[in-house]
């Protein structure tokens, strides 16, 4: 391909003259992408995204890098990034069950949410009805979870005060 076809190759696809579109092969040393990056650099290259091509010339295609597609990119990587990561907690540590020391029930956290989920209404009083016969929760695995874990010890705490205010009435 010669310098003029070179020359309308560039003004074409980057919508600029001439007259640039020669400078910027000229500084790229007859290098259609470079000419393009600089352009685009420059601010003055208008970027198509309908650029196809049958033909087997690789100078016929210039292949230009779009922004909002790496940012989706990105953020699709983030989101399943984070989506694994919550998975891997949740069936590395686990929702126990106490009472009297003895461990009652050990299920992985996800196996708790689902639960949770489909019997809410029946789970929850049963967990308050269970902190009153003397059972407590807690969270364990390879997180330690300080924050759950000090929540699930105050409820066990409240739970041993209203029974105590009750015998002694």
């Amino acid at each position: 391909m010669d310098t003029f076809e070179k020359v309308e190759k560039l003004r074409e696809k980057a919508n600029v003259t001439f007259e640039e579109a020669k400078a910027a092969l000229e500084e790229a040393n007859g290098d259609l992408l470079d000419a393009m990056i600089l352009l685009e650099k420059q601010g003055k290259a208008e970027t198509r995204t309908e650029s196809f091509s049958t033909k087997n010339e690789a100078t016929d295609l210039i292949v230009v890098d779009q922004p909002e597609k790496k940012e989706e990119k990105k953020r699709g990587n983030a989101f399943t990034d984070k989506v694994k990561a919550l998975w891997h907690k949740s069936c590395e540590n686990y929702f126990v069950i106490e009472r009297n020391d003895e461990n009652i029930v050990n299920i992985p956290i996800w196996v708790f949410i689902l639960i949770l989920i489909f019997t809410w209404h029946i789970t929850l009083v049963l967990m308050v009805l269970a902190l009153f016969f003397g059972c407590r929760y807690s969270f364990q695995g390879e997180d330690k979870m300080k924050l759950a874990n000090d929540v699930c010890d105050k409820a066990s705490e409240a739970a041993e005060k209203v029974k105590e205010e009750y015998n002694k009435l």
